[in-house]
């Protein structure tokens, strides 16, 4: 869900793990394997949920994949 309810951990919604992922990215592209090792080792988050952001954060035209590496659209 993206809406987060008032039970659900902020941590791991998608809204904020693509916030902090845009973050990330800044204006450099990233590999996959840093993005997801910044990301946990900052919020210890599953690689399911990591996964579902990167896929929502595609679907709304928000990053780029070139090869191995992830760029920000915005």
């Amino acid at each position: 869900m993206l809406l987060p309810t008032k039970h659900q951990d902020l941590n791991i919604n998608v809204l904020v793990l693509g916030a902090d992922i845009l973050h990330f990215l800044k204006k450099e592209g990233l590999t996959i394997e840093e993005v997801y090792q910044k990301l946990k080792t900052e919020k210890n988050v599953a690689l399911e949920y990591f996964f579902d952001t990167i896929t929502f954060l595609w679907l709304i035209d928000a990053i780029n994949f070139n090869e191995n590496k992830i760029s920000k659209c915005i």
